[in-house]
């Protein structure tokens, strides 16, 4: 079914005149009202359907964050050189957001583990990466590798630049849609943590034709064993079907790594 550019136009801008949206990357809140109008066929419904859909995917995740003052806590223990401060303050500001707060817990060993199987990467990309780029300290990354990230939302990837400048990494984070445009740099290892989920409320499959589309020999895709409210409701024996049958006609070796609060898949291709 067509729709028209002017009633997806008019969706668009009156979204993005929503307070609680206007910082989300325009070509997201697109594809959605695109789909939303083929599927309920009125500008009003589907003006309201794209706005519950982004709340699934992206509001019911997000708390306020003063970016400003994160900042100000990273520099000041940058500023000291010392390895525990920074992980200290670093930890801090991982705890602003839900996906990597919840990773806390195993953060020592998250990284490590993963590099095991992968290699370590000198080039690494992380897809809906939220605060992720925050866990550098744990990652070990050789001098010079880079770190590209993409998120759907502004301020925090003006946040994320700023937290690459201070530490002398290139600023590659990308304010960008992953389903509408993949990521075409070639990397070692891609993550995809705890973003499957999200992609598929948006797009049957849409995790799969993400995969296919990533220049990177080894994806580590990853899931929440918990609910945001903190109940495990079998999420784990869920997803570990859901993805295998994603995957089930690639020719691509699987490894599960279970983790407290996540389980972690590594893609070889």
């Amino acid at each position: 079914m067509d729709v028209s550019t002017a009633d997806v136009d008019e969706i668009v801008c009156a979204v993005l005149a929503a307070r609680k949206y206007h910082a989300v990357c325009p070509d997201t809140v697109r594809r959605i009202a695109e789909g939303e109008l083929i599927k309920r066929g009125s500008v009003p419904k589907a003006l309201k359907g794209t706005k519950s859909r982004l709340h699934q995917v992206y509001s019911a995740f997000e708390g306020a964050i003063d970016y400003g003052e994160a900042h100000r806590r990273l520099k000041t223990a940058y500023d000291t050189g010392s390895g525990s401060a920074i992980r200290d303050a670093c930890r801090r500001v991982l705890r602003l957001h839900s996906s990597t707060r919840e990773r806390l817990p195993i953060l020592d060993t998250f990284y490590p583990e993963i590099w095991g199987m992968t290699g370590i990467p000198n080039i690494l990309i992380d897809l809906g990466c939220g605060l992720n780029p925050l866990a550098l300290p744990w990652m070990s990354l050789p001098h010079g590798a880079r770190y590209y990230a993409y998120d759907i939302d502004a301020p925090r990837i003006e946040f994320l630049n700023r937290y690459f400048s201070l530490i002398g990494s290139p600023p590659l984070a990308a304010w960008q849609d992953v389903l509408c445009r993949p990521p075409e740099t070639e990397a070692d290892v891609a993550l995809l943590l705890k973003t499957s989920p999200t992609l598929e409320r948006q797009e049957k499959k849409g995790t799969l034709r993400l995969l296919q589309a990533l220049k990177a020999p080894a994806v580590v895709v990853s899931f929440s064993v918990k609910s945001l409210g903190g109940k495990h409701k079998g999420m784990a024996a869920h997803y570990e079907r859901q993805f295998l049958s994603t995957v089930a006609d690639e020719s691509w070796q699987v490894t599960k790594l279970a983790f407290e609060t996540e389980l972690v898949f590594v893609v070889k291709r």
